[in-house]
């Protein structure tokens, strides 16, 4: 179980790399490349103090709001793309509203969207989606590595349950699909109870 002290110093080590993130975009001869890559530690610090600050504030009670899950899903894919070999990519749609806890929401698909990159590999690719149909929205997350539980060993087990638990307390379904050696899809269904097939 998290605690408040944890918590607390895990927001002050994110206010140090906040400043020392601040430091390094102050060079004047950074490369835009490295500027790039340094903006997005920043954002990314930045949205972690604000999970700290709640989970400090709120304890572990999910805070609604109205959120834009394309919006949410091309930051974390704009994030990981910088980060690794692997293409990720937001596939084409209408904007797509849902009243969730954004940190939760971001949550769940981040840990998915870092299994489907390992899994995928250097070269491989992943695609990241959201549609509304009927009342349903439906998040996927899928790539084309070799199949559920044939990739690399590592955080996939924990990240899945993570989702899984996360997914209980946003009220979604939540599946695993495996297509043999032609990948994985895994999906978050909001408005209507899912499981795994």
């Amino acid at each position: 179980m998290v605690t408040r002290e944890f918590l607390h110093d895990l927001g002050h080590s994110l206010a140090t790399l906040s400043f020392l993130v601040e430091a390094v975009r102050g060079e004047a001869t950074l490369p835009p490349g490295t500027r790039q890559r340094v903006d997005a530690i920043d954002q990314e610090t930045h949205r972690l103090l604000g999970m700290v600050r709640h989970a400090m504030a709120a304890g572990d009670r999910p805070r609604a709001s109205v959120v834009d899950v394309r919006e949410v899903l091309q930051q974390i894919v704009s994030l990981v793309s910088l980060a690794g070999e692997t293409s990720v990519v937001v596939r084409p749609g209408p904007a797509v509203s849902l009243l969730v806890d954004e940190s939760l929401l971001w949550r769940m698909i981040t840990n998915l969207v870092d299994n489907a990159v390992r899994a995928a590999g250097p070269g491989g690719r992943v695609e990241v989606s959201v549609r509304e149909d009927g009342g349903l929205i439906t998040v996927e997350v899928a790539d084309d590595g070799p199949g559920f539980g044939a990739g690399p060993s590592g955080w996939a087990s924990l990240g899945l349950g993570i989702v899984e638990r996360l997914a209980e307390a946003c009220r979604c379904g939540f599946q695993v699909v495996s297509s043999g050696a032609e990948g994985t899809r895994v999906r978050l269904l909001f408005g209507a109870e899912g499981g795994t097939e």
